[in-house]
């Protein structure tokens, strides 16, 4: 009888706490009927093709050691792979699949499972259960833990079986429709690794777009293409992932060339199509509409002293020439007003004949000079 685990007896204000546990958890091995679609999320883990890797069930790496003695059971369920029917995030399939029990080499499985040279049989759903101990190593605590993994298998980046994404199905499509409508187009990539399916439009006219971030826009040959924002991937079949591309309330601005990129860490695969708008009443929607309002606001936005600076140019260009004409005017004034006058020593004298004003005298050896313009 020492031989059996003792069970720890709790305070009776754990009771509540441990029977809750209890009946969340069941202390039964059937770890079979557990559904894989329960809450928990997995806990995503990756790893390379060839290499080790290692998955842990304990809850904290100084228990690992007294955890080893404890009952621990790990399960799998195949999904995920680079052939595998069934991906990992397809619940509905994987809730028909059953959770296979692991051998663990024929020996009793530790709290950590340890996978050597990983390929892609192994990726997929991992489910640990654990009745774990206390760290005196002799008391097992009455309750059970469970945790779920998921283990991605990637292939080596080199590996030369591995094509690149195929566009399929002649998709995007070419697409009319009326004028604020909603339009939707698909991309079908296929892919032996989960690709990154992307949505670009083509830009015709850099000045005439005011929503153009350069950040968000690429240059490719002589065009530019503005990154779109899109609903990512959605694995249909078997390496067949979807994309789409949803324009609501579709103006004279959507009109135009979109593109759909398929890239993996191969190679890049991309299709473009053309989208058109009609009016209500049949007739097609002018593209360069909307360009066309845009190019005139941006000409009436140029900078206002750039406008003024030859507008006040001209104005204090014709004040100069006012004020000149008018210098000019009163010199022609006082020169018609004077007049010569010899006096009877045969000096000269220059008198103004106005009544009132003060005569000028001069010597007979002075003379009197007086700037006449010419005009």
């Amino acid at each position: 009888m020492s031989g059996m685990p003792k069970y720890a007896k709790l305070h009776p204000s754990a009771v509540f706490f441990v029977l809750q546990l209890t009946c969340m958890l069941p202390c039964s091995h059937a770890i079979e009927s557990r559904s894989s679609s329960d809450t928990e999320i997995p806990k995503l883990q990756q790893c390379s093709t060839g290499a080790d890797t290692q998955l842990k069930c304990g809850i904290k790496e100084q228990h690992a050691d007294h955890m080893n003695s404890s009952d621990v059971r790990w399960y799998f369920k195949s999904c995920g792979g680079g052939f595998q029917q069934t991906a990992c995030s397809n619940r509905a399939l994987l809730d028909a699949l059953d959770w296979q029990p692991l051998d663990c080499d024929n020996k009793p499985c530790r709290v950590t499972l340890t996978i050597q040279n990983a390929s892609e049989t192994d990726a997929g759903l991992y489910r640990c259960a654990i009745h774990p101990y206390r760290t005196d190593n002799r008391t097992q605590l009455d309750i059970q833990l469970v945790r779920t993994f998921e283990l991605v298998v990637t292939k080596w980046p080199l590996d030369e079986s591995i094509p690149a994404p195929e566009l399929l199905d002649n998709l995007p499509a070419n697409t009319t429709a009326l004028a604020e409508a909603q339009i939707v187009l698909q991309c079908r990539v296929h892919s032996k690794v989960p690709p990154t399916i992307k949505w670009f439009r083509r830009i015709n006219k850099r000045l005439g777009e005011h929503n153009f971030n350069q950040n968000k826009s690429i240059r490719y040959l002589e065009n530019f293409y503005e990154l779109l924002p899109s609903a990512g991937e959605k694995l249909l079949s078997h390496d067949v992932y979807l994309s789409k591309l949803i324009l609501y309330n579709a103006s004279e601005r959507d009109i135009g060339i979109y593109v759909c990129v398929g890239i993996n860490y191969v190679g890049v695969s991309m299709a473009d199509a053309y989208v058109n708008l009609l009016n209500p009443n049949g007739t097609p929607v002018e593209e360069g509409a909307g360009g066309a309002y845009v190019e005139l606001m941006v000409l009436f936005l140029i900078p206002v002293a750039l406008a003024l600076i030859p507008l006040l140019g001209w104005i204090v260009l014709n004040l100069l020439r006012a004020k000149h004409r008018a210098e000019e005017k009163s010199l022609v004034q006082l020169h018609d007003s004077l007049v010569y006058e010899p006096n009877v020593h045969g000096g000269s004298a220059v008198q103004r004949i106005q009544q009132g004003r003060n005569v000028v005298r001069l010597k007979n050896t002075e003379h009197f000079y007086e700037k006449v313009d010419i005009v």
